[in-house]
């Protein structure tokens, strides 16, 4: 059991899926697959990121929600002092990483030649580069990584920003996964991507709140484990959902174990208190 030294809250949560967008609401799947859902009422990309040039996709999707996700904050607790941006950091997992961008620029290579391919689209090759577009937006200046861990990235993410933060090497971290569809879905799928994008919130705080607070976070790699059945953990979607759901309803017993493990072998828990 991996004890945190430092309590870790999740002061918002914001998730976007096919089925919709939800801040601090428990959020729902929506169709089995397919791409996320229109947001009427996202914030402008001139407002939520002026400096924006040419952003990609992914990038205008985590700006959206992150801005939302802040918001969110501090409307659910006006009088807590919001997160200093030189001591926020940023951690995504995403198991496509950037191959939605890999596979548009390689499309543009083959049909316009190669002297033609897109120096706007090139950028966002690095996995790095939508959540940096972020970073700039919101003008944090903490750490920025992406992790990969099959299916349960997200999670992971997560897991290794609230032990972090546990062990005081952060004060506030923005966290999640992401997962987008390229262009054209390979024909050759059974079924087409659930896209989904899931941020939380987490702050170190060593005084009674009213979010929820995280324990328990562990992670590891059992090659043994993987072949048959890996369960509901091994989708991406449902297992950040999960954590969602878990961060804004309180259940009767007052806590929720979160776990789940990829095919590849990965696996990751942490459990979410009130």
């Amino acid at each position: 059991m991996r004890v945190l030294n430092t309590p870790v809250a999740v002061t918002a949560t914001a998730v976007w899926t096919p089925g919709g967008v939800w801040v601090n609401a428990r959020p729902n799947a929506g169709s089995s697959g397919g791409a996320l859902a229109a947001w009427p009422e996202a914030p402008p990309l001139r407002v939520a990121h002026p400096k924006a040039r040419r952003p990609h996709r992914e990038a205008t999707v985590l700006v959206q929600l992150a801005h939302a996700l802040l918001m969110a904050r501090a409307a659910s607790d006006p009088t807590a002092p919001p997160p200093n941006p030189a001591q926020t950091d940023l951690l995504l997992g995403t198991a496509r990483g950037s191959a939605a961008t890999d596979g548009e620029f390689l499309r543009d290579l083959r049909e316009r030649g190669s002297g033609f391919g897109s120096p706007s689209t090139f950028v966002y090759t690095l996995s790095t580069a939508a959540p940096a577009e972020v970073a700039i937006a919101l003008g944090l200046r903490g750490s920025l990584a992406t992790i990969t861990a099959g299916g349960i990235s997200g999670l992971s993410a997560v897991v290794r920003a609230a032990r972090r933060l546990g062990r005081g090497e952060s004060r506030a971290c923005i966290t999640g996964g992401v997962e987008l569809a390229g262009p054209v879905h390979p024909p050759a799928s059974e079924e087409p991507l659930r896209e989904v994008a899931a941020l939380f919130l987490l702050e170190s705080s060593s005084f009674p709140s009213v979010w929820p607070t995280l324990s328990d976070a562990e992670l590891g790699f059992e090659p043994a484990a993987t072949g048959g059945d890996v369960g509901a953990g091994d989708c991406a979607t449902e297992t950040l959902l999960a954590l969602a759901t878990a961060c804004v309803e309180r259940g009767e017993s007052h806590q929720v174990e979160v776990k789940a493990h990829s095919r590849e072998g990965h696996w990751a828990r942490l459990r979410v208190q009130w």
